[in-house]
């Protein structure tokens, strides 16, 4: 299995393709063969400085320059992920779209235009993904403290070794406390005094939760400290090809700071290591070295697996573990699926929404027949294959792939329901105008309209691919149902509007009511 996955920060993004090596170990639990770093072959990685913290106006809204550079560093990702064979790009964006009134907006606009949806994720969010990578990239002990600064936030993450257990965004970027308080060149003391004292003041309601205790292992992870840290190991000009697993006192840090400070942004870039790093290490130095002194640490160790690597290692074991749950011939419909290279993540949500939307339904009267799970499942496994073929028509294109896939432990008349769900996952209902739906027996035709009505309903869901929907409760009144759902963004929410029209007619309207407040909308009626 190949995974790509990107995230978007205030400073750069980062673009990771990958390939599991032992997707088995992958799921495993920690001390029972659980792959470390070695669980995937890194096939391409790149780094685009999007500078998108350069590029918010007054109200912190993105500007359109911004929204170009993000566009193109996309459009540059996905050419990169189609071509080592991964039809979709997973990416995750951070603080500068996190804040901007305009994010979700912007997301929108990026998807139509591009094709992917940057999934605004919280810091608290991004934090368990980088402890998760950090996890994965140096040894962590029972008790472990993250600090991972961004251009706009830093996250502070506490925990055993796999999870982080507490997180903590605050709005101390290195760009953001450049911006704020720095404004000579070279700064003065009393500007990086100011960073520092903001630094405390943040950390200051928190320093209980995050204090270093005896045994206590703290690491590091951002641009800014592999750099310092390149720069500490340094010897001359020359710098280690790799910082990960270097340790590094606060001391040093402190060390490092003054030296940076005292030196104008040119000399700054003539450092190694700080060429494009020169205008906001010296803020970035500031903000770790007194984060490690309020949190009363005195050694750091550096990581360089960060969101990204938490990204890919929580990719592939989702992945891992779904695999290892199917049945024989659900194994085969994987097998397809794989082979026509469908979104498998993408693939993965939906099958999860519609069988538990079927559930729900079954739960509250509607009866549906005893094969009714097993196709859903397959057909929600397979429903995007046609787009090996084109994204026009794509659902037509699926279902003629499904009828000749050579599906194992379906017989001809299950493949053919399989294939039709595909093929009615999207644009025109089942009707009787289509010669292969007319064909079906009455009963079978009952079973693929209720059917293609719950997996498009799951599927828009997930339009987002971002794979964050989670359904909390299904019910029925007289009017119809609601659904409550967590973890929808707009898009989804668009997409479960624009796909509800079957339900509607099918079992009566559909409202979904999210989990944010703000977010109902009647469906169907």
């Amino acid at each position: 299995m190949r995974v790509a996955v990107a995230d978007v920060g205030t400073n750069s993004s980062h673009l990771l393709i990958a390939e599991a090596l032992n997707p088995a170990a992958q799921s495993a639990p920690a001390g029972e063969g659980r792959a470390e770093v070695g669980g995937y072959r890194v096939l391409d990685a790149l780094k685009d400085r999007t500078r998108l913290g350069e590029c918010l106006d007054a109200a912190g809204n993105l500007t359109p320059e911004g929204e170009e550079r993000l566009a193109a560093a996309l459009t540059h990702f996905q050419a990169l992920g189609a071509a080592a064979g991964v039809p979709d790009v997973q990416v995750y964006a951070t603080s500068a779209l996190r804040e901007a009134p305009n994010g979700e907006a912007v997301a929108a606009r990026i998807r139509e235009r591009t094709g992917i949806y940057p999934v605004i994720i919280s810091g608290e969010r991004e934090g368990q993904l980088t402890y998760l990578g950090a996890a994965h990239s140096v040894d962590f002990g029972p008790d472990n403290l993250l600090l991972d600064l961004g251009g706009g936030s830093l996250e502070l993450a506490r925990g055993g070794p796999e999870q982080a257990q507490d997180v903590l965004s605050v709005p101390l970027g290195a760009i953001r406390m450049t911006r704020a308080h720095l404004h000579h060149d070279p700064p003065t003391k009393a500007e990086v005094r100011a960073v520092q004292d903001a630094v405390r003041a943040a950390l200051a309601p928190h320093a209980a939760r995050f204090r270093v205790q005896p045994g206590t292992h703290v690491v590091l992870s951002s641009g800014t400290a592999e750099a310092a840290a390149a720069l500490i190991a340094a010897q001359g000009d020359s710098v280690p090809g790799s910082v990960n697993g270097l340790s590094l006192t606060t001391a040093d840090l402190g060390a490092l700071l003054e030296r940076t400070r005292s030196l104008s942004a040119a000399r700054r870039t003539r450092l190694p290591g700080l060429e494009r790093r020169a205008d906001t290490v010296v803020a970035g130095l500031a903000v770790l070295h007194a984060a490690l002194e309020t949190l009363g640490a005195t050694r750091a160790t550096v990581s360089e697996g960060a969101l990204r690597e938490g990204m890919l290692i929580e990719e592939l074991g989702r992945h891992a573990a779904y695999a290892a749950g199917l049945s024989a011939r659900q194994r085969s419909v994987l097998g397809a699926a794989e082979r026509f290279g469908a979104n498998l993540a993408h693939a993965r949500h939906v099958t999860a929404l519609a069988r538990d939307l079927l559930t729900r339904l079954e739960e509250a009267g509607e009866a549906s027949a005893p094969e009714a799970r097993s196709l859903l499942t397959a057909a929600a496994g397979l429903h995007e294959v046609g787009q090996i073929v084109a994204q026009s028509s794509h659902h037509k294109h699926g279902a003629y792939l499904i009828r000749h896939a050579g599906l194992r432990g379906f017989s001809p008349r299950e493949i053919e329901l399989v294939a039709q769900l595909a093929r009615y996952h999207r644009k025109s209902g089942p009707k009787l105008s289509h010669p292969e739906y007319a064909a079906l027996s009455t009963p079978d035709r009952t079973l693929v309209a209720r059917l293609a009505a719950v997996l498009r309903v799951a599927d828009g869901l997930d339009r987002s691919h971002a794979g964050q929907v989670r359904l909390l409760a299904l019910t029925r009144s007289p009017s119809g149902w609601t659904l409550a759902l967590s973890g929808a963004n707009p898009l989804d929410l668009a997409g479960a509007r624009d796909k509800a029209d079957l339900w509607a007619r099918e079992f009566g309207p559909l409202t979904l009511k999210a989990e944010q407040p703000g977010e109902e909308a009647m469906l169907g009626a």
